[in-house]
């Protein structure tokens, strides 16, 4: 009788999932400067959301893609990496459980007007998007329609998801349905900026990792928000989001129910 094999242990421990422009990139930097953390050498690694993944590579086999990206991490406590856009995919989640059961997930939550006038700054300036702000917005449910092809570079839902990547509760209902709330830890990415140290902190525990480093706050930029030209079209978009305001309300307390006094 043959013995088994050891169980094969996930080169990562943790993932940033998201929201893309809401600070993953800082917070991936102020990561990668703590002793006990590994964060890959390349922010974006893009592995599961690429066209080229396949369901049926083992935990293994995508280690062995994700291990070019971790030469300098070899020694670290935990490992991780972040990529935004696994949190807007919703197929990703469970392929991410599938890769490591005991994956951890941070989650960024930017004012989701700001994040979506940010994004297509950000589409604008690569020359992927031509069409004025408020036109992008009015074709955005058509080309999301018809992108018949999500994961296809330059997609519409990769290049044009202005208004629903900002559609943040059911994004967080599909983590929770698969890793559980204890899994996720979500932040505001305004807490990251004004309250950077004890923000931090809670990543750490988060993390399992010393809380006693000390990484310094530096400004990083978010995207052009396009000024005053834009407050019509920010406070139509405002109003397009009230009821997403109520349940990502009412999801996050659930999530964090209040203490009892006494």
């Amino acid at each position: 009788m043959t013995a088994s094999s050891p169980r094969h242990r996930p080169l990562l421990d943790f993932m940033i999932v998201g929201a893309q422009k809401g600070g993953t990139g800082a917070l991936h930097r102020f990561l990668s400067r703590h002793p006990e953390i590994g964060m890959s050498s390349t922010k974006e690694v893009h592995l599961f959301d690429s066209p080229e993944y396949s369901p049926e590579w083992s935990p293994a086999q995508i280690d062995e893609r994700y291990r070019p990206f971790f030469r300098d991490g070899e020694a670290a406590r935990v490992r991780g990496e972040s990529t935004p856009i696994y949190l807007f995919f919703p197929e990703i989640a469970r392929e991410l459980r599938r890769y490591n059961p005991e994956l951890k997930l941070i989650v960024l939550l930017r004012d989701p007007v700001e994040r979506a006038i940010s994004h297509y700054y950000m589409e604008w300036n690569r020359d992927w998007e031509r069409l004025p702000l408020w036109r992008a917005l009015l074709a955005e449910p058509l080309r999301l329609r018809r992108c018949r092809d999500p994961r296809a570079h330059r997609s519409a839902m990769r290049v044009g998801s202005y208004r629903a990547r900002g559609l943040y509760s059911r994004q967080l209902r599909n983590l929770y349905r698969v890793f559980g709330r204890d899994r996720v830890l979500v932040l505001r990415s305004r807490d990251l900026r004004e309250r950077h140290d004890d923000t931090l902190r809670r990543v750490f525990a988060f993390l399992g990792v010393s809380e006693e480093a000390r990484i310094p706050p530096a400004v990083h930029n978010e995207g052009r928000r396009g000024g005053r030209r834009h407050r019509v079209v920010s406070w139509l978009l405002r109003l397009s989001y009230l009821a997403e305001f109520v349940r990502l309300r009412m999801l996050l307390s659930a999530a964090d129910p209040p203490r009892r006094q006494g």
